[in-house]
C-alpha cells in the first residue's frame, strides 16, 4: 500500500512546488496596497480587485492582448500549415534528398531559436519590417518541430487508404484536405495550441523586433511596465502577470490530455 502512494505523494508534492509560485502572484495580486508588507500571506487581508482596474487603467491592455492574439495564432497557424505540407512530403512523397532535408529539420530542432536571434534581427531590419507583425512571425515560421511531428504522425496512418483515395482519382488536395487532416484533427489541434502558447510566452524575440509602444506583445508590456510605473507598485505588477498568464494557463488546462498525448505518440514512432 505504501509503495502505490508514495509515488502519487511525490507527485501531488511537485505539483504543489510548481503551483505555489503562480498562487502566491495570485494572491498578492489580490491583496489591498496598503496591507502587501504587513503580512507574507496574501491570502489573509480582505481581496481586492484595486490592482486589476490599475493595469487596466494605465495600460491599453485591449490593444497589447490583440498584438500578442496576432502574432500567436499568425506563428502557430503558419508552423501548422507548412508542416502539413512538409510532413505530408517527407512521409508519402519521399522527395530526392528527402532524408537529407529531414536531416536537417531535425537539426533546427536542436538549435535554440535565441541562437538565430542576431541574422533574424539584422534580415528582418534589412527587409524593412520591423515592428511589423510579418517581420515577428515569419522568423518563426523557420522551426521544423511542426513538420517531423507530423511527418511521424502521418507514417502510423494507412497507406491503404492513402492507395484507394488515389485509385478514386483523389489527388493531393483531395487527399490532405478529405482524408489525412480530418483524421488527424486532434494531433493538429494539440500541435497548434503546442505552438501558440509558445508564441504567446515569447518575449526575448518580440522585444527585440517590436519595440515601439503600439506592437508590444503581453510579455514585453509586462517587462516595461516593470520598469517603469510598476518598479514600486507590486500588487500591479502581480495583476499584470496573472493576466498575461492566464489565457495560456485556462489552454493548456483545457486540453492538456490531448497535447500529452500527441507529443508522446509522435516521440514514439518511426
Amino acid at each position: 500500500m505504501a509503495r502505490r502512494l508514495l509515488p502519487h505523494l511525490l507527485l501531488l508534492l511537485a505539483a504543489g512546488l510548481t503551483l505555489l509560485p503562480f498562487a502566491y502572484q495570485v494572491g498578492l495580486s489580490l491583496t489591498p496596497p496598503q496591507a502587501l508588507f504587513t503580512s507574507p500571506w496574501p491570502f489573509a487581508h480582505s481581496l481586492t480587485l484595486e490592482n486589476y482596474r490599475v493595469v487596466l487603467e494605465k495600460l491599453p491592455w485591449a490593444r497589447y492582448t490583440l498584438n500578442t492574439l496576432a502574432f500567436a495564432l499568425g506563428s502557430a497557424l503558419g508552423q501548422v500549415l507548412l508542416g502539413v505540407l512538409a510532413g505530408y512530403a517527407f512521409a508519402f512523397r519521399r522527395p530526392p534528398l528527402g532524408g537529407f532535408f529531414l536531416g536537417l529539420f531535425v537539426l533546427s530542432m536542436l538549435v535554440p531559436f535565441v541562437v538565430t536571434y542576431l541574422p533574424s534581427y539584422l534580415l528582418v531590419a534589412r527587409l524593412g519590417l520591423l515592428n511589423t507583425f510579418p517581420g515577428l512571425i515569419l522568423p518563426m515560421l523557420t522551426a521544423g518541430y511542426a513538420a517531423f511531428l507530423l511527418r511521424q504522425h502521418f507514417l502510423g496512418f494507412p497507406r491503404e487508404i492513402l492507395e484507394a483515395g488515389i485509385v478514386d482519382g483523389a489527388g493531393t488536395k483531395d487527399l490532405l484536405l478529405r482524408v489525412l487532416l480530418p483524421a488527424n484533427r486532434p494531433t493538429l489541434l494539440a500541435l497548434f495550441l503546442t505552438l501558440f502558447i509558445g508564441a504567446w510566452n515569447q518575449f526575448v524575440w518580440p522585444m527585440l523586433v517590436a519595440n515601439r509602444p503600439e506592437m508590444y506583445v503581453l510579455t514585453v508590456a509586462v517587462q516595461r511596465f516593470a520598469g517603469g510605473e510598476g518598479s514600486n507598485a507590486w500588487g500591479p505588477l502581480m495583476a499584470a502577470s496573472v493576466l498575461a498568464t492566464l489565457p495560456t494557463l485556462v489552454l493548456f488546462l483545457l486540453f492538456h490530455r490531448r497535447i500529452l498525448e500527441t507529443l508522446m505518440e509522435g516521440g514514439v514512432r518511426g
